[in-house]
């Protein structure tokens, strides 16, 4: 007997259609065991930041069915997820079971298609311990780093809250633009705003009021740039100067913009599509991603990589020539950009682009849905758009005013990605030295705006151009802030509550190191550098912790912070 152990029961039930008889494929319910709640002999730090690890309670009975079997089996495969994570639970598993080493191996997969587990069955491997070492870095980190934090916050500011390694850059990021909003002074100033009639049949010279055949009078709302540091005064009386005279085409330029397809998803540029386009939160879908996944419809979900196999851009390929035809198809590769060696080597895709499942839920089929869409898109060719661009004035008037047209001239990659391409806006055939008729000119009062809060997707976009978190740990994070009442979604914007201004401004001015970009960023570093095994584990935990502690212990003396609460 073989036992084949993976993390979910729904990928257990994909994968056992494609094992035999001899299999018996059992899932641990994701991670078996943990740091325990309470701090006191969680991590023996003087033996070299050495984790003390309890069983989950209610995984009691899914270890001792896996421990039974594990006794019966002639080879136990440990098949979970493809990243650190699944290498931990991997490691767990076989700690925990007391599986053999003799007969344990571990296999790792980007899909669940039936070739794909057999070809990970040729090829089995040991646990890697890098992988395994990169994972308890990162949550003995998180564990030290919270409970000390949280620590002097609590000592500090008020009982209850709690700080994070993560989560408090994040929220300082929040914090920041929200301070730019508060101290934002709008700044006046004017727009002019024009209706005009062009008249088609005037630019012929007929000499007569019949329009040619075809032919039709337009109507056009044009607007001039940002008029800054005028009078209004001085403007109304440009205007009111204007209003009888005439208004030329005064310059014209015609370009045409090629537009790309972009990168097949990787797990942030999913959450930010889904965010903006779907409306779903991140942690909405990447649960709708985790369900495709197991069901054997995409590849896998948490990866950094743009890249696809040549077999399934082959596969892709096929489907562009067959559904588009042969003037849609181009092949082309996307670099990845991260460097980070704990996520998957493809971007997420649909396993098969021919085919779906028609047995989806209502989040599942739109992910799905968006996922394909880009898939595709990103082996077609590139969507030409022509630009227009008009001046119009008049020798009264020293500001000018400007339409803008735009129509695509080849849909491209927009053919299977509809939702990237705007709506054509399409201008008269209009020359320049052409007449306009000038309907009604107005002065439009605005003022200047403040930068807008982060959406969920914008969050996610600037905490990945700033090296903060990976891919697996956007959605928590999000959800983390303002699960703590630290931040409020509003209209779709994360808005940091009184309480979470209170926080971050006390972490800003304690342990501004600590929760800096660079901080942070450089430690996501040494995590791949232990996944690589370039660094140790316990260097880098020494190497921050010291001098981590230190300040710890300073910055609790004193009076408290404040009254907060």
């Amino acid at each position: 007997m073989i036992l084949f152990i993976v993390e979910s029961p729904s990928k257990a039930k994909t994968i056992s259609k494609y094992l035999g008889s001899d299999f018996v494929v059992k899932s641990s319910i994701g991670h078996i065991r943990d740091l325990p709640k309470s701090n006191a002999k969680a991590i023996d730090i003087p033996a070299g930041f050495v984790p003390t690890y309890i069983v989950d309670p209610k995984k009691k009975d899914v270890v001792a069915e896996l421990t039974k079997l594990g006794k019966k089996a002639d080879k136990i495969i440990l098949a979970t997820d493809p990243d650190r994570e699944g290498e931990a639970i991997a490691w767990h598993l076989k700690e925990e079971c007391d599986f053999k080493s003799n007969i344990t191996q571990r296999v790792s997969y980007h899909e669940i298609t039936k070739n794909a587990i057999l070809d990970a069955l040729e090829h089995p491997r040991k646990i890697d311990m890098n992988l395994k070492d990169a994972q308890e870095a990162r949550r003995v980190l998180d564990r030290l780093v919270g409970y000390d934090l949280s620590g002097v916050i609590w000592k500090k500011v008020r009982y209850g809250l709690s700080a994070g390694r993560v989560q408090s850059p994040a929220l300082r990021i929040l914090v920041e633009r929200e301070r730019e909003i508060l101290a934002f002074k709008p700044i006046p100033y004017f727009v002019l705003h024009g209706d005009f009639i062009f008249n088609e049949h005037e630019q012929f010279g007929t000499g007569t009021k019949e329009r040619p055949r075809g032919v039709k009078s337009v109507k056009l709302a044009a607007y001039s740039k940002d008029i800054f540091d005028i009078q209004r005064s001085v403007i109304e009386a440009e205007v009111k100067n204007s209003l009888s005279s005439d208004f030329l085409i005064l310059d014209k330029k015609v370009s045409v913009v090629n537009r790309s397809p972009r990168a097949p998803f990787t797990t942030s540029t999913l959450q930010q599509a889904a965010s903006s386009r779907l409306g779903l939160a991140p942690q909405r879908t990447m649960r709708a991603a985790q369900k495709l996944y197991e069901a054997g419809l995409i590849t896998y979900m948490r990866t950094d990589s743009t890249s696809i196999s040549a077999d399934a851009q082959k596969s892709i390929l096929g489907y562009v020539k067959k559904e588009y035809g042969e003037k849609y198809l181009e092949e082309r590769t996307f670099k990845t950009k991260s460097k980070n060696a704990q996520e998957a080597h493809e971007a997420i895709r649909p396993t098969n682009v021919e085919t779906v499942s028609t047995k989806l839920g209502a989040d599942e089929a739109r992910v799905y849905s968006l996922i394909h869409s880009r898939t595709v898109a990103s082996q077609m060719t590139d969507a030409k758009t022509e630009r227009t661009a008009i001046e119009i004035g008049s020798d009264k008037l020293s500001h000018r005013l400007f339409l803008n047209g735009s129509r695509i001239l080849f849909d491209g990659w927009l053919k299977a990605d509809p939702d990237g391409s705007g709506d054509d806006v399409i201008l008269p055939n209009i020359e320049i030295g052409d007449r306009m008729e000038l309907e009604k000119l107005e002065i439009e009062d605005k003022e200047t705006k403040p930068p807008n809060r982060y959406s969920e997707a914008g969050l996610i976009k600037e905490l990945e151009a700033r090296g903060i978190g990976r891919p697996s740990t956007y959605a928590s994070i999000i959800t983390t802030i303002v699960t703590r009442g630290y931040v409020s979604l509003e209209n779709k914007a994360l808005k940091p509550t009184d309480t979470g201004m209170v926080v971050s401004e006390f972490l800003e001015n304690n342990f501004a190191e600590y929760i800096s970009d660079d901080f942070t960023a450089t430690m996501e570093n040494s995590l791949d550098e232990i996944a690589d095994g370039s660094k140790e584990y316990v260097k880098v935990m020494k190497d921050f912790y010291g001098p981590f502690l230190k300040q710890v212990k300073e910055k609790t003396k004193g009076d408290k912070a404040t009254d907060l609460g």
